[in-house]
């Protein structure tokens, strides 16, 4: 199916003609996007559902680099972080948001490339480059897609080799030095064969975060450098294959935190005493009084964070600086052979990542809360399906396989945490200030299997009328193991040996056993010779099955108006927590999420193919939503994760894309949500008992009612985009955009709300009207806005944001043979 000049492209749809001859990009109907949503090209306006389509163009021209880029260009999805450990978060309409700090926690967005899943949200962070477009589908779409999620998915899709040969390159040098240089060549290497090579590079020599505390000390230097290769083979005039391998070397500094006075938001200044904080709070402080040197507000650029630590035990050194040195590299095979008129498909894929990775949680200059993430993560998976496309019917029916494997080594450092030597200095009670931990070494492994039969079919069985039924049955088996370990200075193993007479040696395991029943439980070994026992690693298991399914129906009023209706399902299953763990009840599983969902839409193409308009509305049931929880364990409330049992959503969307006159282009997208949590008890204090193994004097916060956490009421994105003939030969244009998120409260950690914001993008231009050469100016952030996309802390000291870039300026040239 080839595209029609009467659809449109969501988000700043003349981005995409930027680079075409003027003969084209004057054209007054606005050209169709053509997707493969639904495992086979279609026009965009087309399909029965909700889908936001950004051409490669695009993102170029915005200056998206990652994965989590594309949130700032599409209304409704969202992407933050639940903690300075590098691991993304992402929503779609409210759906997701599961604040996990695990690496192992799988996505609740379904993130593919190329139709290779990509299960962990922390592997989606490398360089975005030579992608034909990205589409975000909203709402559950498990019927199609091999793994269990229950917001939507994000597919990007990757230029693909040409018989005709190509080249181009785009290099752009912009603030804090720095330089973003893309390249491709594609064309035949035989008469049956062809390829294509892309590649990205990003460096910058200037840090663009400050340290408040080390007049000089910069961070924020980037170092990526990525590459693609395709070929494709023409086996016979029936097969084809495609060859994909890609690899990704990120050697970038991490983000550092801004720390914060608490009281600013209505809470307490700090979460937990931590030292040296008591210099400026306590009256026998050496600043009493004085301003704390460390906290910041207002100010995109002021951080800080830790360079190093030395052990007071061991004399170990260990470097903190924030950074990564983070490797992607992977392979996939796509075979497609027409059998008649049924097409068989083949995609084999298998993924690499490994990184090490350092992160300061805390945003201030001591040890308080660092981590250093060593993960070894495979993924292997085969998908095979059937499908047959004609007038009137569409099948398709497939298997999935997949199996992964995380491999992880949770390096925390909290030596002036109240955990640590914060304790004494505080003049706190025992057993802190007898037994300080220093520092913990979280290991696990998680190993899963997933396999699932799909179908789906399109009949239309009337000129104006089509049903879709699809469904498919999920099997999956997670298996997982681990402990926080001694680091081995005696520090945690101090404690437990302080408090019950073990005598567990560095090192050693020291996750204490809480379970009921256990023959290990703290209560059934307390004071006896078996003591130790009560420490050991904890072995489970999650095994889900599950159908889900959709049902639609699309109503062409005309050849230019398509409404449907959807009814779907999805669920994402249950994992495991990977943070460090004081009990085994921190390490039992969640559970599974699911979601029912229900949307009815319009896509209609008005003034002879010059605007386009969609509307969508929906209502989410919403069940056993996953989020973090306090777990009350002997040391206090700290990390546990849990669900939401009941919460739903309803919501509506528009998209417009206009071009009134020759030249202007104009789009308006927009998302509001009103969500509501139904039942969550959840809870904040308590008191453990050794002598029971069990939480009394338990304390819970019923949240009831309030607003789903990272689910903004309202998001919105506006573009214009005026081109013009200025000479024989050359256009220039002018454009710019403006992307809203409104706030975003948590109702039980009011540390972790986000406050709302608006940025302002502009960008001029000036190329030939062939198509050969393009140069452009550009500022992102122009307004200098001071915004925080995250926001959290409190456990172990103060509060903390996650604060967004800057004002940043460049120029970019286009150059294409």
């Amino acid at each position: 199916m080839f595209p029609r000049k009467i659809g449109q492209l969501l988000f700043i749809p003349v981005v995409a003609s930027s680079l075409l001859p003027r003969a084209v990009a004057q054209e007054e109907a606005i050209e169709e996007v053509v997707v493969t949503a639904q495992k086979r090209e279609q026009g965009i306006n087309d399909v029965g559902m909700t889908i936001t389509a950004i051409t490669g163009e695009s993102l170029k021209e915005l200056g998206v680099l990652s994965a989590e880029d594309i949130a700032a260009v599409t209304p409704g999805l969202s992407v933050g972080s639940a903690g300075a450990t590098g691991v993304p978060v992402y929503t779609i309409r409210g759906v997701g948001g599961f604040q996990d700090i695990t690496t192992s926690s799988s996505s609740t967005v379904g993130l593919y490339f190329d139709e290779v899943a990509i299960p962990y949200t922390v592997m989606s962070r490398g360089a975005l480059f030579d992608v034909e477009r990205v589409e975000v589908l909203k709402g559950p779409q498990g019927d199609l897609y091999g793994r269990n999620t229950t917001a939507g998915q994000i597919n990007y899709v990757s230029r693909k080799p040409t018989d005709e040969f190509g080249a181009g390159v785009t290099a752009s040098y912009g603030s804090f030095q720095t330089f973003d240089l893309e390249g491709h060549v594609t064309g035949s290497l035989s008469e049956r064969v062809q390829g294509r090579i892309a590649f990205r590079t990003v460096q910058s020599g200037e840090g663009w975060q400050k340290s408040l505390t080390r007049p000089g000390d910069t961070l924020g230097e980037k170092d990526v450098k990525a590459i693609r290769a395709l070929l494709n083979f023409e086996i016979s005039d029936n097969a084809s294959a495609l060859l994909r391998v890609h690899y990704v070397d990120d050697k970038s500094d991490n983000q550092a935190q801004t720390a914060y006075d608490g009281r600013l938001i209505g809470i307490g200044e700090f979460g937990a005493p931590y030292r040296p904080l008591n210099q400026y709070r306590l009256p026998t402080g050496t600043n009493f009084g004085q301003p704390v040197p460390w906290y910041s507000t207002g100010d995109n650029r002021r951080a800080d964070w830790n360079n190093s630590w030395t052990s007071p035990i061991t004399g170990e050194v260990a470097s903190l600086r924030p950074v990564r040195d983070n490797q992607l590299s992977g392979i996939s095979a796509k075979i497609e052979w027409n059998i008649g008129e049924t097409l068989l498909t083949s995609i084999t894929a298998y993924d690499d990542f490994q990184r090490s990775e350092t992160n300061d949680v805390d945003g201030t200059p001591h040890s308080v809360q660092e981590n250093i993430n060593d993960t070894n993560l495979t993924v292997f998976s085969q998908e095979l399906r059937l499908s047959r496309d004609s007038e009137r019917l569409f099948w398709v029916a497939g298997v999935y396989y997949s199996e992964d494997d995380v491999d992880e080594f949770y390096n925390f450092f909290m030596e002036d945490a109240i955990f640590g030597a914060g304790s004494a200095a505080w003049g706190l009670p025992a057993p802190f200030t007898q037994f300080p931990i220093r520092r913990l070494h979280t290991r696990y492994q998680q190993a899963t299997e997933s396999s699932a039969i799909f179908g789906r079919i399109e009949y239309k069985f009337a000129d104006r009328f089509k049903l879709t039924l699809g469904a498919r049955y999920t099997d999956e088996q997670r298996d997982w193991s681990g402990c926080t370990f001694d680091a081995g200075d005696g520090g945690y193993v101090g404690l437990w040996n302080g408090l019950f007479r073990a005598t567990l040696a560095p090192g050693a395991c020291s996750t204490l056993d809480d379970t009921a029943g256990s023959p290990t439980n703290i209560a059934r070994v307390i004071g006896t010779p078996n003591i130790n026992s009560a420490f050991h690693v904890f072995e489970t298991e999650v095994s889900t099955g599950k159908w889900i399914g959709r049902v639609g129906l699309d109503y062409r009023v005309s050849d230019d108006i398509l409404t449907y209706v959807t009814v779907s399902t999805g669920f994402k299953s249950g994992g495991f927590n990977g943070n460090n763990s004081n009990t085994t009840s921190q390490l039992r599983p969640y559970l599974p999420e699911e979601i029912t969902a229900f949307e009815a839409g319009l896509k209609a193409t008005l003034s002879d193919g010059r605007a386009q308009l969609n509307l969508a509305a929906f209502h989410y049931d919403y069940e056993n939503k996953q989020e973090s929880e306090r777990a009350i364990t002997p040391v206090g409330a700290i990390g546990g994760l849990g669900n939401v049992p009941k919460s739903k959503i309803t919501g509506a969307e528009v998209d417009l894309t206009w071009r009134p006159i020759t030249g202007l282009n104009v789009s308006l997208g927009a998302t509001y949500l009103d969500s509501k949590i139904e039942e969550w008890l959840t809870p904040l204090s308590g008191t453990f008992s050794f002598a029971t193994g069990t939480v009394t004097n338990l304390v819970l916060r019923d949240a009831s009612g309030a607003q789903l956490p990272q689910a903004p009421e309202l998001s919105a994105n506006v573009a214009a985009r005026y081109e013009w003939s200025i000479t024989s030969g050359l256009l220039m244009d002018v454009g710019f955009d403006v992307d809203y998120t409104d706030d975003m409260p948590d109702p039980v950690r009011p540390q972790n709300s986000v406050e709302g914001y608006t940025l302002v993008n502009a960008r001029i231009g000036l190329g030939s009207e062939s198509g050969k050469w393009r140069a452009m100016l550009w500022g992102r952030n122009i307004g200098d806005r001071y915004y925080f996309p995250a926001a959290f802390g409190g456990t172990n000291g103060g509060y903390a944001r996650s604060v967004g870039m800057p004002r940043t300026v460049g120029i970019s040239l286009n150059l294409r043979l």
